[in-house]
């Protein structure tokens, strides 16, 4: 009789330690494993963001006169082709006259605002047009990447093309730009390989004036911008 009761003692002390076991996984208090990061994002939640930035098939093209469409205009520009052929949206913010500083002080109204997944940014020949120190618009440029992925925004940088007279300050910058997107793992898009020959003179029938694109050189750029953004 003494050990049929030692036996009914030892199940129902056994039962009681499974039931605190229990009770204390299901409060969280048996180990930390389930609990989010302090600061807070789970990996799921990184995934999910990521998703989500993808998805986001606007673009804005950033920059000067070339990305306008002077001599014509947005509705004949590179960024109208590339968007009639990716059928995404793509965002003209093209300005006569800018410089890498232009563009960075409307980088919040013209890019942000738009809340794109991609931004392309074409600066440097105004600067060399201008005679902006190539550190100036290095720094510049560094501000409007850093101000894209601080917004969850992908920079692209598009490289400064040939324009007669500026060739050294143009090729300084265009040096810069690959080195530093390489280093970044930033895209790059030049146009130059499809408008130019091997002495950096237009490509026949791809400009009027040795300076700018016409209607057919831009319908090129956009062409190959899809190519390469798709």
């Amino acid at each position: 009789m003494r050990t049929f009761r030692l036996e009914i003692r030892l199940i129902q002390a056994a039962a009681g330690l499974a039931f605190i076991v229990l009770i204390a996984g299901f409060f969280g208090l048996w180990g930390q494993g389930g609990k989010e990061p302090v600061g807070g994002t789970t990996i799921q939640g990184l995934e999910s963001k990521s998703a989500q930035t993808l998805s986001n098939s606007k673009i804005v093209a950033l920059g000067d006169s070339f990305t306008l469409g002077y001599p014509l205009d947005a509705a004949h520009s590179w960024p109208k082709r590339t968007a009639d052929i990716l059928q995404v949206p793509v965002i003209n913010k093209g300005k006569g006259y800018q410089t890498a500083k232009d563009l960075l002080d409307r980088f919040d109204t013209d890019v942000v605002a738009e809340q794109p997944g991609r931004v392309i940014i074409f600066a440097g020949i105004g600067d060399a047009l201008q005679g902006v120190p190539l550190d100036e618009v290095q720094t510049n440029i560094q501000a409007m990447v850093e101000k894209a992925k601080a917004n969850r925004i992908i920079p692209i940088l598009a490289l400064p093309l040939e324009y007669p007279g500026f060739r050294q300050a143009i090729k300084d910058t265009r040096e810069w730009e690959m080195n530093y997107a390489s280093t970044q793992n930033i895209m790059t898009l030049d146009f130059a390989t499809v408008l130019f020959d091997a002495d950096g003179k237009f490509l026949s029938g791809l400009s009027s004036d040795g300076k700018y694109p016409n209607a057919k050189g831009y319908v090129t750029m956009g062409d190959y911008a899809a190519s390469v953004l798709k």
